[in-house]
């Protein structure tokens, strides 16, 4: 099977996923100060999982997975929402932006490489190209944060964790798009995901004290309805119509999104260092995006490798 090119409609799905998973970090900075980090990204996977679980009741949908499915939606729950998500919170709080950005989205690189084992995607030589231009881009877009005098380890090993975890989980929401209902696999894993993150919590002593204030119940609503319900939603949907190393470099974009944001809210202005990460970042994104699909050439080695064995034959 030949990959089409990406739609406009795929495109436009994949710009707002990257806008949705921008908005994250500055909503889970608002919110830390007032709960436990793990504690936190508990509850955020929980109400989205729950919220999601209610629409799937509501469409009349029952659960009818077998083993196999109940396996691999588990362990999406403890890769793509307890790793990424825990990762991502403990990891805001300790380490600067840029740095917390960088290891971040070294996420598609990782699913890049796990692709090609796992769900047997090809990654030609163009397209880890754009993957690595586009990486290269959100390095230069965060070295106004980077922090080379601390190197905080720590932090930097849980958002990579965190990467990783996503990349772990991505590859498996792949392989298992369009074979089930989104709400309910979403769902499901999202709240498998939540019940890992509290046992991380309590495993680390954090406590379950919850300030109620009006930016924390801003932040968690916020967080858990578009920036995690509907985000997943149409993350899954998007994975069942296209490879996924083809839109995954979308969320190089969310950095870019980062400083939009704080420009136009809070009058921040761009470096000529931000304006040239940016430049870059879409630059390595239109090579992805312009890269022909890589299946054909697949197809055609074979057909010239059975020739080849016939006239040795």
């Amino acid at each position: 099977m030949v990959s089409q090119p990406l739609s406009m409609r795929t495109v436009a799905g994949m710009i707002l996923v990257a806008f949705l998973w921008a908005i994250c970090f500055p909503f889970i900075v608002v919110g830390l100060p007032d709960a436990p980090p793990l504690l936190f990204a508990a509850l955020r996977a929980f109400l989205a999982g729950l919220g999601l679980i209610l629409i799937a009741f509501r469409q009349g949908g029952r659960i009818s997975y077998s083993p196999r499915q109940w396996m691999i939606l588990t362990v999406i729950g403890l890769s793509y929402t307890g790793m990424g998500l825990g990762g991502m919170f403990l990891g805001a709080g300790k380490l600067g932006p840029g740095v917390a950005t960088v290891l971040a989205n070294a996420q598609p690189l990782f699913a890049a490489v796990l692709s090609i084992f796992i769900i047997k995607e090809v990654v030609t030589r163009r397209m880890f190209a754009g993957l690595l231009i586009g990486f290269a881009g959100v390095v230069v877009l965060a070295m106004p944060g980077l922090d080379f005098g601390n190197a905080r380890f720590i932090g930097a090993v849980y958002v990579l964790g965190g990467a990783i975890g996503t990349a772990i989980g991505n590859v498996l929401l792949k392989y298992q798009a369009g074979k089930d209902d989104v709400f309910w696999a979403m769902g499901i894993q999202l709240l498998i995901g939540s019940a890992f993150l509290v046992m991380a919590s309590i495993g680390l002593g954090e406590g379950f004290e919850i300030d109620w204030t009006w930016s924390f119940a801003t932040a968690i609503f916020v967080l858990a309805i578009p920036a995690t319900a509907l985000m997943v939603v149409l993350w899954y949907a998007l994975l069942a119509s296209a490879p996924l190393n083809r839109l995954n470099p979308f969320t190089f974009l969310a950095p870019v999104f980062g400083l939009l944001i704080g420009v136009f809210a809070f009058d921040e202005t761009f470096s000529l260092t931000e304006i040239t990460g940016m430049v870059i970042t879409v630059a390595g994104l239109l090579v992805v995006i312009k890269t022909p699909p890589g299946p054909k050439r697949i197809a055609e080695a074979e057909y010239v490798g059975a020739i080849d064995s016939k006239k040795i034959e």
